[in-house]
């Protein structure tokens, strides 16, 4: 049984690799919780995998929308508490944006160079780079909550007016 590791194209700072082991993970998940980008770990590792952002990209992108809607309320929740959200439930809110924003531009997500990568994507939210890097040094905190939640808003818009 080999440990976690994400592929070098998911290497970043603000995901690090879990402590699991990854023989126990469901291959035809959708959505891991605390492994973001499942299906690109998959797919950059095995070529194998779903691939949600080929096919049913729509589909796939509503049903990330329902898990996301629940770790938004709980993130929602510990701040009205005035408590510090629970680390994993946001860095899983920031990778569920990240895969909704690349599948619905039909690409994977990739974090190798992500500023860079961003700019190529053709629907997106308006100054998404320095929006998303806002949320990546302040996911923890009411603004940047309110950020992630705006952004999230904003794409669902995008798709819907791409469709």
């Amino acid at each position: 049984m080999a440990e976690f590791k994400y592929a070098p194209e998911l290497t970043h700072a603000r995901f690090r690799s879990p402590d699991i082991v990854m023989n126990e993970l469901d291959e035809a998940s959708l959505f891991v919780s605390g492994v973001p980008f499942w299906q690109e770990q998959m797919f950059y590792t095995k070529g194998a995998g779903i691939m949600p952002w080929h096919e049913e990209t729509d589909r796939a992108c509503r049903r990330l929308k329902k898990h996301m809607k629940v770790l938004l309320e709980e993130i929602e929740t510990a701040l009205e508490n005035k408590e510090k959200p629970n680390p994993s439930s946001v860095t899983d809110a920031l990778g569920i944006f990240l895969s909704i924003l690349f599948w619905s531009n039909h690409r994977p997500v990739q974090l190798t160079d992500l500023e860079e990568q961003l700019k190529t994507l053709e629907i997106k939210p308006l100054n998404l780079e320095e929006r998303l890097m806002y949320c990546f040094d302040r996911a923890h905190t009411f603004l940047g909550y309110t950020q992630l939640k705006e952004l999230m808003l904003e794409q669902r818009k995008l798709i819907a007016k791409a469709e």
